[in-house]
């Protein structure tokens, strides 16, 4: 009788190891399940977001030949965390108007929580190298410093330099070092004197 219940004490032992061994592998194939469709949500959101910041331009260069006025395109930034430096989530078009007034040209395109446009002169000259001036705008609550503009004007090109190469990087916002971007990514260029915008994927 000592050795039956010894033997059941054991089994069920090694039933609570096998059960705990079990568990185990499961909560590993779903991380790997989870890491694996988190990967994919991002590739895929970056690709969508790239093309969406590629429409705005292309809006923006329609509208301004349409109208045969300059169109102002303002790109936002995300308010920075202590110490950190601002990376960039929204963009909206304006119109220039003769008489001072810059009402916008449609609702501001936000990106998604799992993208943001990159802010360094590496990735995105657009944004770190574009000394554009503000049109002053006290309608628009997101307009600050840290804001970037450049213009299409009535013929469909920019008044960006074209001696310098203008693009802006969309990249996953969990890439907290972006001297090290990997491969998930989309730059958009705009070319100066076309104003055509250009989509580049690794």
């Amino acid at each position: 009788m000592f050795h039956k219940s010894r033997r059941r004490s054991s089994l069920r032992s090694f039933s609570l190891l096998e059960t705990m061994l079990v568990l185990a592998l499961v909560a590993i194939v779903v991380a790997m399940v989870m890491e694996g469709y988190s990967a994919m949500i991002q590739s895929t959101t970056v690709t969508t977001s790239a093309a969406m910041v590629a429409d705005v331009l292309t809006q923006a260069r329609a509208s301004a030949i349409a109208q045969n006025t300059t169109v102002e395109v303002r790109i936002y930034d995300v308010p920075p965390a202590s110490g950190g430096a601002p990376v960039y989530d929204a963009m909206q078009l304006h119109w220039l108007n003769a008489n001072k007034t810059s009402p916008p040209v449609a609702s501001p395109l936000l990106l998604s929580s799992w993208v943001v446009i990159d802010p360094t002169a590496t990735y995105s000259p657009l944004i770190a190298l574009n000394q554009e001036p503000l049109t002053p705008d006290p309608a628009d609550t997101r307009l600050n410093s840290q804001t970037r503009v450049f213009h299409f004007l009535p013929d469909g090109s920019t008044d960006l330099s074209p001696a310098t190469n203008w693009f802006m990087t969309v990249r996953p916002v969990n890439q907290a070092n972006p001297g090290q971007i990997p491969s998930n990514w989309a730059c958009i260029r705009v070319d100066a004197t076309t104003g055509r915008p250009q989509i580049y994927r690794p």
